[in-house]
């Protein structure tokens, strides 16, 4: 069993988090991808939130229905995974309770709060896909997706939830 405050995550809970993302950037509903996977919109958003497990037929039936290539998903979410290692995660290959992984809440606390809202509110001209992440930059600095940077940098949560962020801003993880 793992503590409630411990930095743990599954490779799995990435790999949801990819796949809300593109969801997100394509601009398709739950009920959408629900009806790709033969379930129902409530089984979907289980599943999507890491209330239940996500299958490997699930993810290549996703993957198959937003047009993106599963070794793409997987390909991210190994550089993910590799970003949260060095930040002091632990990235396990094994199922966990939705209690025990706090990426999945934090995600979830990422996707509720003003700064997640206001990102939505305004079209990005210099959009950059989740599945291009985390962008290593030449000063050495890392840029995550923002669910994976809330998770990983407490400023930029802290202003996630305080305030609406300024859509032109450029920020980056030390």
């Amino acid at each position: 069993m793992v503590g409630n405050d411990s930095k743990v995550t599954t490779f799995s809970s990435i790999s949801l988090i990819l796949l809300k993302e593109l969801r997100l950037e394509r601009g398709i509903h739950q009920a959408q991808v629900a009806d790709m996977c033969d379930k129902t919109p409530s089984a979907w958003t289980k599943i999507e939130t890491g209330k239940s497990p996500l299958s490997m037929e699930i993810f290549f039936r996703v993957c198959n229905g937003i047009q993106i290539a599963p070794s793409a998903v997987l390909a991210a979410m190994e550089r993910y995974a590799t970003l949260l290692s060095q930040n002091g995660w632990a990235v396990m290959s094994k199922q966990l309770d939705f209690s025990e992984d706090l990426l999945l809440k934090e995600a979830q606390e990422y996707y509720s709060s003003p700064g997640f809202r206001a990102q939505n509110s305004f079209h990005r001209w210099n959009f950059n896909s989740v599945l291009n992440g985390p962008t290593y930059n030449q000063d050495g600095t890392v840029t995550p997706n923002p669910v994976f940077w809330f998770a990983l940098d407490p400023t930029f949560r802290n202003e996630q939830l305080r305030k609406v962020v300024d859509g032109g801003r450029k920020e980056t993880l030390p």
